[in-house]
C-alpha cells in the first residue's frame, strides 16, 4: 500500500487550511514545514521591498533554512506540496 504526504507551509493560515482539508479527503500524513526562525507581521510585509519575504522571493540564495524534515521519506510514493504564491503587480 503506498503511502501519501500533504507537506505545507503557511504563514498567514490560508494554506494550512487547504492542507488539512486535502489530507483529511485522501487519507494522507500532513506536514507543516516550519522555517528555523519563525517569521513576524514585519517579515511577511510583501509592500516592503527589503522585508525578509521580499528578500527571499527575489534571490535564491536568501531560501530559509528548514526546522523540521520529515523522516522516513522514502516511506511516500506519493507527496503534495502547498506553499503560498503571490502574484502581485505593483
Amino acid at each position: 500500500m503506498s503511502k501519501v504526504l500533504v507537506a505545507y507551509f503557511s504563514a498567514s493560515g490560508v494554506t494550512a487550511k487547504l492542507a488539512k482539508r486535502l489530507a483529511e479527503a485522501i487519507g494522507a500524513d500532513l506536514h507543516e514545514i516550519q522555517p528555523e526562525v519563525p517569521y513576524t507581521d514585519a517579515d511577511l510585509d510583501w509592500m516592503d521591498k527589503k522585508s525578509r519575504s521580499s528578500v527571499e522571493m527575489n534571490n535564491k540564495s536568501f531560501r530559509p533554512t528548514v526546522a523540521n524534515k520529515v523522516e522516513n521519506m522514502e516511506q511516500y510514493s506519493v507527496i503534495f506540496t502547498a506553499f503560498p504564491s503571490y502574484n502581485v503587480k505593483p
